[in-house]
Parts: structure tokens; sequence; C-alpha cells
């Protein structure tokens, strides 16, 4: 009997140590899982920072296990199988979150995420799940019908056994996750989610993104200091030294003109002047720009904002949170913005956007940043649908519509936000618009989603014309974000013929911006680099105002060597060099070749205060107390 016990026992405790060993190693596939399937980690897979990776995310499985061992008995099984069943559905909604916004989920994302916002954006994300994705799944079953079987036979552990083991999980757990933290740049972290999850796995920056939310809102002082006060100052002290170095080209030459911001919903510069089998994917906006300034390398610098990120960047020549999105998050500061700027030189001021207005927050949003008038779904004839699944009002109708809305008989801002070229594009699937072998594709329906904004784009020009607007009003047209993600990378580099690299995927992260002044006659191709912050300070030029609270550069007035573009994950691009922040590595801007990190990490640093300069303004509501000294 004593001997049948003792193989019963012997026969129990092999089937747990096979249970914990499970736990783990299944949970370590799915965190590498994620890792891959989103190419936040790339081959060659035993890389550094793979190495380093991996390791880690292995000791933080071992430190939970350690901890599941200490504080459950007989309920060890069924907490194991609960944290590993919400760890795999926070892996799920990681992995599609991140395939459309490149980003992880955080608290301020979630916090944000209300039920109407989710309901309008959930076609978007769950559009990228994919089958394969079924492997998070595949051993949920097994795990829980060994649940079931072991818990039968289950015995209480004495607390010296349970500390033991807890004991030996944890200094194995923390001695390896230890001998690789110190080898990953930390300071990087405060600028990319992206850069801790890619460094030390998903888990690790799930943890280390709350312990810094808590610490930044819970345990440090919010206030605006003296400290704070001196280095905006100084900041803006010597922006403003340096551009007395650069001449006032074409300033005011819009002075006292209307002016209209169309902000083109998913617009990447690629598409500009592309013919696909001998047709023009955008002739309206190839024609507008051989009458226009057309700036052709200016990057797009959103975060988890997406679209409002870009309208904020666009409005207030600053940067975007680190975290979730500042229409959210902080809509009572207050904003020099244009809007509020041209208010107060008697002009009119209109946004429109042919959707619901608390998408986004931008009811509330829209009136902080200066709009006399917000038009929105409820404002427009809900006549014609295009795009988005069929959810959204027609931008061609959305167009129609917009100027019987506004005194066009004074001077006026009037901002537009477009709609119908919004991920997913299989709405345009059998939109008439040949794209040969890319036909029923994610790229071929992008195509024909940006050839049916052009077609709206060319009849908004047509309007303005008839109206005499064109020429009595500055006109600016510039794109939101990114279109292609990076899980597309496949289908964009086919259709444009060229090898993947980091380099090359970074350089393809432009967003057209086109510019026509009044009576404009010749066009020009303005080549200095630079982002959506630096459209303030060039309209400022044209309409010959003054935005000294502008963190972003004039376009037209700025020396093109010294032309840049700061991402808010702290990735640097300038026509010498190409700063990967979550590489920690430069590579040279023209071809690609690495460069010694070493010899640009001065003027990396100098580039990234914009960053913090941006984040103080922000989180503590700067410009409510005035920077007089």
């Amino acid at each position: 009997m004593e001997r049948l016990k003792s193989i019963i026992n012997q026969r129990f405790n092999l089937a747990e140590t096979l249970y914990w060993v499970l736990f783990i190693m299944f949970l370590m596939l799915k965190c590498l899982y994620f890792q891959f399937t989103t190419k936040l980690n790339t081959d060659p897979y035993l890389s550094t920072v793979n190495l380093t990776m991996f390791l880690s995310s292995f000791s933080i499985l071992l430190i939970i296990a350690a901890l599941i061992s200490l504080a459950f008995n007989k309920l060890r099984f069924v907490a194991l199988f609960t944290i590993n069943l919400l760890l795999t559905i926070l892996l799920i909604a990681d992995t599609n979150f991140f395939r459309y916004y490149y980003n992880l989920i955080t608290i301020p994302v979630l916090f944000q995420l209300d039920i109407k916002l989710m309901s309008s954006v959930n076609e978007s994300i769950l559009s990228q799940f994919m089958i394969k994705d079924l492997i998070y799944l595949i051993d949920l079953p097994f795990m829980l019908m060994g649940v079931f079987l072991l818990s039968k036979n289950v015995r209480k552990i004495h607390i010296s056994r349970r500390a033991y083991r807890c004991a030996a999980l944890l200094v194995v757990g923390m001695v390896t996750f230890l001998s690789v933290f110190h080898t990953s740049n930390l300071n990087s972290f405060a600028y990319s989610n992206n850069y801790s999850a890619k460094s030390l796995g998903v888990i690790f920056s799930h943890y280390y993104n709350t312990k810094l939310l808590i610490e930044e809102n819970l345990l440090e002082d919010d206030s605006f200091t003296k400290e704070d006060k001196n280095s905006i100052i100084a900041f803006y002290e010597n922006k403003e030294r340096e551009k007395d170095n650069f001449g006032s080209r074409l300033k005011g030459i819009a002075k006292d003109k209307n002016l209209i911001v169309v902000q083109m919903e998913a617009l990447q510069q690629f598409v500009i002047n592309m013919k696909i089998n001998g047709k023009e994917v955008t002739p309206n906006l190839n024609k507008l720009i051989s009458d226009s300034l057309y700036f052709d390398n200016v990057f797009y610098q959103v975060s988890g904002g997406n679209t409002s990120d870009a309208e904020f960047l666009t409005n207030n020549s600053l940067y975007p949170a680190k975290e979730g999105a500042v229409y959210h998050l902080y809509p009572e500061n207050t904003y020099h913005s244009l809007a509020n700027i041209l208010k107060k030189e008697g002009y009119n001021t209109y946004s429109l956007h042919g959707f619901e207005k608390t998408f986004w927050n931008r009811d509330k949003m829209h009136m902080t940043l200066g709009f006399d008038k917000f038009f929105n779904e409820e404002d427009f004839a809900l006549d014609d649908f295009a795009g988005w699944e069929g959810q959204a009002l027609s931008d061609s109708s959305f167009f129609r519509q917009s100027l019987d809305k506004i005194d066009t008989s004074k001077p006026f801002y009037s901002f537009y936000i477009t709609l119908s070229s919004h991920h997913p594009f299989t709405y345009f699937e059998n939109f008439d618009f040949d794209v040969g072998e890319f036909q029923g594709t994610y790229i071929g329906n992008y195509l024909k989603a940006a050839n049916y904004l052009d077609k709206c784009i060319g009849e908004f020009v047509d309007e303005l014309k008839k109206r005499g607007l064109y020429d009595n009003s500055l006109l600016v047209f510039y794109g939101d974000h990114a279109a292609v993600k990076k899980i597309e990378a496949d289908g964009l580099m086919k259709l444009l013929d060229m090898e993947y690299s980091e380099h090359e995927w970074m350089k393809l992260q432009k967003v057209p911006l086109i510019i026509h002044y009044p009576n404009q006659s010749k066009p020009e191709v303005i080549s200095t680099i630079g982002g959506q912050i630096d459209i303030l300070p060039t309209v400022a030029n044209l309409m010959g105002f003054d935005a000294r609270y502008a963190l972003g550069k004039d376009l037209l007035n700025n020396n093109a060597d010294k032309g840049y573009a700061i991402l808010r994950d702290g990735s640097v691009i300038t026509k010498d060099f190409i700063y990967f922040n979550d590489l920690r590595e430069v590579y040279s801007y023209t071809d690609g070749k690495p460069l010694d990190l070493n010899l640009y990490k001065d003027k990396i640093t100098s580039y990234i205060n914009e960053l913090n300069v941006s984040d103080i303004i922000i989180t503590k509501d700067a410009f409510k107390h005035g920077f007089e000294k």
C-alpha cells in the first residue's frame, strides 16, 4: 500500500513538474511569437538584442512562477492557468493593436479607448488578426484539462517547501534578468515603449510602463517649477538666435489671406507621382504640386494618438504625448495654437470632419484649440458613404457640403480632416482603378483608396477656383500618418521594387506636404528634412504672423543642410544620418552604412531635448503660466 502511494506521489510530482514547465514554455513561445510576428524583433535570430530579449523574457516568467508558487497552495494550478489566460489575452490584444498603431497597449491608451472610440476603430484593429495568431490559443484546452486532472489529487505543500521553491526560481530569474538588464539603454525607455519591449521583452515593457506611470503621476511632483520655466525660456531664446541666421523668403506673401488646411487620411508620400499600369495614382495632387510648393522630405511624427496626433502637431507645433493621445489626456491645457493665433488676427476659425464629434475627444479639444465652430457628422447630410467599411461620410460629399457652412466673406481659417481613405482599405477593392497584379491585396486596396481621395481633392480644388478662393487663400495639404504597416512591408517593397532594410523602411515614412500661396505661378520642390511639427512655423512665415512658441522650424527659411525630423520614439533623421533609438544605432542617410554612434551623441542629445521641452509644456500646462522673466 505504501509503495502504491509512493508511486502515485511520484507520478503526481512528475505531472506537476511537467505542468510548471509547460506553463513557462508555452508563455515563452507566445512572447517570442509576439516579438517576431509584429516585426518588433527581426532576424538574425541569434543577434545580441534577440538573445537579450529571450533571456529577459524567460527570467521574468521564472519570477512570475516563483511568486505563484509562494502565494498559492492548493489553488496553484488554477492560478497558473489563470495567469496563462490573462497573459494570452494581453498578448493577443498587443499583437493586433501593435500591427495597427505600431505600439503596445498602455494604461493611458486604455483610458482613452472609450466605448465610442473602440466601436469605431475595432474594425481596423481586428482586421489585423491573422489565422496564424491561433497559436496563442492552442495550449489552453490542454492546460485547462491539466487543471481538472491535477486538482483532483492536489495536496497542500508546507510553507517551507513553497518558500524554497520560490527562492530557487527567484534567484535564477533575478540573476538572469540582472545579467542582461544593464546592457540596455535605459534612457531610451523614456522615449520608446517599443525599445523596452524589443530589448527586454513585452512583459517587461508592460511592467516598466506601469511603474513609470505610477512614478510620474502619483509619486513625482507635477507642479511647474522655476527650473522647468528656465529650461523652456532658454530653449526658445536659443531658437530665436538660430532663426536670426536664416532669411525671410516669401515672408508675408499670404498676409491677411484665408488659410485652408486639409489633413489627408493615411496618405503617404510614395504614392505621389506614382504610376501603375501607366496611370497616375494621384493625378490631381500631382497637378496641384505643379502649381505649388512641394516639400518632399517631411516625416510623420504621430504616436499613440495617430490621426489626432497629426492634428495636434500641425495646429500647435508641439510633439505628441509619450503614451496615449494629447486629445484625451490634456484637453483643458492652454495652447498657442494656429486657430488661437489667427483669432487674435481677426479670423473666423472652423474645423470640419464628417464623423462623430466625440471621436478622439475632438468636440472638447477643438474648442480648446480655438476653433469657433467644429462641423461634424451632425452638421452634414449623410447622403453618400465611402471607405472605412462604409461607415464614413464620403470625402466627396464632405468637401461638397463644407464650403457652404463657413463664412467666406471675411478672412477665415478652415481645417479639414478627411476620412474615406482610413484603414482598412477593403471597401475600395472593387473601386474602378486598375492596380494590376496588386488587385485584391492590401497594397492594391490602399492604392485605390489613395486614388479615390485624390479624386475628391481634385473636386475640392476645382470648387475653390469656382468660388474665387483658390488664389485668395493659402492652401495646405498634408498626410497624417502611415497607411502601410510593417507587417505589409513585403508588399510595399514589391510595389517599389526595393529590398527591405530598417534604413530604407524609415526613409519611406514620409507624408506629402503641399502648400499653394495666392497667385503662385512658379512651382518649387523643397527637400529640407522636416516633420509635421514644422507646418505651423512655415505657415506663420507665409502669412506674416509670429509663432514664437512653435517648437518646429520654418521649412522655407531653414538651412537645408540643417533640416531634421525627430520622431516620438526618440529617433532622429537628418540629411547625414538616421538614428534609430530602439537600436541605439546610426546609419548614413544616403547609403545606409553604419556610422560611429559616439560621433553623433551630442548632436542627437540636443535634438532629443525638443521632446523633453515639449513634454514639460504639455504635462505641466506650461503655457498657462507664461514665460516672462
